[in-house]
């Protein structure tokens, strides 16, 4: 079976194409604009994937080519996009065959993101090389801090580990100062990827701000059962927790945690902390009252509510597409991005394209966009919290729509 998807809309309708002179520009348009991507369509990851990057691209497919498609003004025509989607397979081969397949054999006319911090590396450095500008949406490695900048045609929407793990840390210590928090952490993480990536940042920093990490043990592959490693981390005592990790661990730890009773006055939780099928799954909105989460996002932002209703709309049977996530938001908010920028350049001109692109953007869904020297993105949310039922963003606490934070986190409800 082949393993690409195609996504058509319907073609796009220039009204006053029938006048002379805008019938000769429209001529020598494309058709449809292709957009090429390598996510993950199966496996046990699926779900993450689907609520946070392929549904997004499928939602925003929809939304552009019911208004018409993207405007290209060297030819004075809206033009529709088509997704051509391949399934990587949590492959890191499968993923680099497929995004040089997309590009040299498909010759699609865009590229975007695939899902999960490997898959994204191991794409950077392939559509760096053919010139395709795309923005990784899923990635968070400290090799960014040296490498962004070696990939002028890549650019790196989240927090990235340090910039997510320090606010956190300045929140402890701040307690510690007050006298309300006496320092002891204690983390669990998952051995790959970005769990690694945020529990190596966050201990180093920790410890660098004389915070006392008590207990901090990776979670081992496949373990569904996590309680003997939240009871000695309960058995540590501490004032915070941290679990970095992914959903398949998260939701565990999550829910165990609440079942031994574990509820430290600093709780967090990496991805998957930010779904709303983590506060259901929790108890509701009381439950999930107070707890930390990677990622965030402001509902107050102009446009949001279209946002969530279309998704709704567009996949009314689909739980994860209920209520928008903050994960599925950010990715959501860089396609904007992409697309303002290829109607800013009116034609598919990639190196055109991709300085537009580095200028930033200003009023996606997701926020303002400003990158630095290594293009990752200097106005990322790195930390939200559940908050009356709703997930919003505590840090940076200087971006826009940020709230303070909740303190203690109540403990655990029914």
């Amino acid at each position: 079976m082949d393993r690409r998807t195609f996504i058509k809309g319907s073609a796009a309708v220039v009204g006053a194409a029938t006048l002379p002179t805008l019938h000769a520009r429209a001529q020598g348009a494309p058709e449809k604009i292709r957009f090429g991507a390598a996510p993950l369509l199966s496996g046990p990851m699926q779900g993450a994937a689907l609520s946070t990057t392929v549904g997004q691209y499928q939602l925003w497919q929809k939304r552009v080519n019911d208004a018409g498609g993207i405007m290209l003004s060297k030819y004075n025509k809206k033009v529709p996009i088509d997704l051509v989607l391949y399934d990587s397979r949590m492959d890191d081969n499968e993923n680099i065959k497929l995004t040089e397949k997309l590009i040299l054999d498909d010759k699609v006319d865009m590229m975007l993101a695939p899902w999960g911090t490997q898959f994204n590396l191991a794409a950077a450095p392939i559509v760096n090389k053919y010139e395709y500008p795309v923005v990784f949406t899923t990635a968070g490695a400290e090799i960014l801090y040296e490498k962004g900048k070696d990939w002028p045609y890549a650019f790196w929407s989240l927090s990235q580990p340090i910039e997510s793990t320090q606010p956190l840390v300045d929140l402890v210590v701040q307690l510690k100062k007050d006298g309300k928090s006496s320092g002891k952490c204690a983390a669990l993480f998952d051995g790959f990827e970005l769990g690694i990536e945020m529990d190596n940042a966050f201990t180093r920093l920790a410890k660098e701000a004389g915070l006392d990490v008590v207990y901090n043990e990776a979670i081992p592959p496949g373990t569904s059962d996590v309680q003997p490693l939240l009871r000695k981390a309960q058995a540590t005592n501490p004032d915070a927790f941290f679990s970095f990790t992914y959903p398949d661990s998260t939701f565990p730890v999550a829910l165990q945690s609440k079942a031994i009773g574990f509820s430290p006055d600093v709780f967090y939780l990496c991805i998957g902390g930010v779904f709303p099928g983590m506060r259901d799954a929790l108890g509701g909105a009381p439950a999930a009252e107070g707890v930390l989460a990677y990622g965030a996002q402001d509902p107050s932002v102009p446009g949001y509510d279209e946002y969530a209703a279309a998704l709704k709309a567009t996949f009314p049977d689909q739980p994860w597409a209920q209520e928008p996530e903050a994960g599925g938001v950010q990715v959501y908010g860089f396609l904007q991005m992409v697309q303002w920028a290829i109607e800013a350049v009116g034609e598919i001109d990639r190196p055109k394209i991709r300085d537009n692109m580095a200028a930033g953007a200003k009023g996606t869904l997701y926020g303002d966009v400003a990158w630095d020297e290594n293009h990752l993105n200097v106005n990322a949310w790195s930390v939200g919290q559940w908050q009356g039922g709703k997930l919003v963003g505590v840090y940076p606490a200087s971006k826009a729509g940020a709230k303070p934070v909740v303190f203690p986190k109540p403990k655990w409800t029914a």
